[in-house]
């Protein structure tokens, strides 16, 4: 009588390594186009400063109309604007290279970050113009 040896060992077939290497091949291939795709992409970092420059805007022209309620009070020196209506003080400066708001002297609210240069001013109807200086990654906006 012959004895018959029967191995049962589990292993990978030849179609089986054929199709996990070709998964493998294009998921390889897809990464340089990502890389490339990243790389065209980084120019557009700026534009969350533009959302920060809009919040910022939309907060002071929200305190603007809050404090119309009375007569208004509104100063301008450059680097500082200042407007009240009696019970209510809210100020805007420049210090350490952020926008820094306080309410009645109090607290310091930073609203704007790498802020170079700032200069409030007031004009006819109490507009107020702001022209901003903003260094972000090597470029200044």
């Amino acid at each position: 009588m012959r004895y018959v040896i029967n191995y049962n060992i589990k292993a990978f077939t030849y179609i089986e390594l054929l199709f996990s290497l070709m998964i493998t091949v294009i998921i390889l291939s897809a990464i340089p186009s990502l890389i490339k795709t990243t790389t065209l992409l980084k120019p557009q970092h700026l534009y969350h400063i533009n959302t920060e420059i809009e919040f910022f805007a939309r907060d002071l022209t929200n305190d603007l109309l809050a404090i119309k309620n009375g007569t208004t009070h509104t100063k301008a020196n450059g680097k500082y604007l200042l407007f009240s209506n009696g019970e209510k003080e809210i100020s805007y400066e420049l210090k350490n290279d952020k926008i820094i708001k306080t309410i009645h002297g109090r607290g310091n609210i930073t609203m704007l970050n790498n802020v170079k240069a700032i200069n409030f001013k007031i004009l006819k109807f109490n507009t107020i113009k702001i022209m901003l200086k903003i260094f972000e990654e090597g470029y200044v906006i």
